[in-house]
């Protein structure tokens, strides 16, 4: 049976290249700071995003969990937007791990957090709530449909940010879908941040991994949280240079996800039972909405599953598709064949 896993770009395996150089990676002992593979790469993460140190870490939860960690204390606040990552899909562990009390506002249907809003949350003298000390940013917005942020929208929060004291941290799992969708450079995106936490295993897939990054100071706080959270590694060479890899070869191709996922749009919006408007399409992520008399979101991802192509039902009649590197036209022609298939058959 043919597969199209559409479920996510963590599916996409690490190519050819990268498991030639897994074989041959010069290691060492990186809980000692002796592996000059991931040396190599922190120092080339640290310089791509223009900040001063970065850390290799085996997740993006982990990554994010950290940076929360360094810039907050129990007892303390940050803000978000509700259908962010750290609030939906980490089994709680902000809440549960760092102590902190997650104040949540909604973004619109694209994505974008109303900066009134944001700022109207901020709270620092009234001994009732937490205090606000952290806002974290999305960028590109998973749940919204991969959808972007400016350099400008960033540069505006983090100003609303330094006007009261607080942290910005970019949850950046996919930044660099983010830059190239907006012609720029990353640095654009990540200036106005103290921490960046960007994905490895996503579209620039390599096998394990995520980088954070930020100042000396904080690398230095986050490689101690890194250690508490049983995130120590060693050999980590083996991974880190697909990591190298992925930051010298991967990114400039992101754009071909970007096409598959909007010619994946373009047909949806001509199959029934889909409600999806295809120019929101930016990056590489799908989201839309499914329901018909006879066949809910959750039946039709359990259907279209059962012949080879597997979609993400995330609540009720909400989906969402993902394209990378592993995909290609055809296959996203095949998988839209067996939607019509689907429907007609119900």
């Amino acid at each position: 049976m043919r597969i199209v896993d559409l479920r996510s770009d963590t599916v996409a395996v690490p190519t050819l290249k990268m498991r030639q150089v897994m074989k041959d990676a010069e290691v060492g002992d990186d809980g000692f700071g002796e592996d000059p593979t991931t040396n190599r790469l922190e120092e080339m993460a640290a310089g791509k995003l223009n900040k001063e140190d970065a850390l290799f870490v085996p997740s993006g939860t982990m990554g994010n969990l950290i940076a929360i960690m360094v810039h907050t204390k129990p007892g303390d606040g940050l803000i978000c937007d509700r259908k962010a990552h750290i609030n939906t899909m980490v089994a709680g562990n902000t809440s549960a791990l760092t102590g902190t009390t997650i104040c949540t506002l909604d973004a619109d249907e694209t994505g974008h957090l109303n900066l009134e809003e944001l700022e109207s949350l901020i709270n620092l003298d009234d001994i009732r709530f937490p205090k606000t000390s952290l806002i974290v940013l999305e960028n590109t917005n998973n749940l919204a449909g991969g959808t972007v942020v400016t350099p400008e929208e960033t540069s505006e929060i983090y100003k609303i940010a330094r006007k009261y004291g607080l942290r910005l941290h970019l949850d950046g799992a996919r930044i660099f879908n983010s830059a190239i969708f907006q012609g720029v450079d990353v640095v654009e995106l990540t200036r106005n941040c103290d921490s960046v936490m960007f994905c490895l295993s996503k579209g620039l897939a390599s096998p394990v991994g995520s980088i954070i990054a930020g100042t000396k100071e904080f690398i230095k706080e986050a490689r101690r949280r890194k250690k508490m959270l049983g995130g120590g590694m060693r050999q980590t060479g083996i991974l880190a240079a697909c990591g190298i890899v992925s930051l010298e070869e991967m990114i400039d191709r992101l754009s071909e996800d970007h096409d598959n996922a909007r010619h994946l749009a373009k047909g949806l919006a001509g199959i029934e039972g889909f409600s999806i408007k295809p120019k929101t399409v930016q990056t590489n992520i799908v989201c839309f909405r499914f329901e018909l008399p006879k066949l809910s979101c959750r039946e039709f991802v359990e259907n279209v599953g059962r012949k080879g192509v597997y979609v993400i039902c995330l609540e009720k009649d909400y989906g969402r598709m993902v394209t990378h590197k592993d995909l290609n036209r055809l296959d996203v022609d095949y998988a839209l064949e067996v939607f019509k298939k689907t429907v007609l058959e119900c």
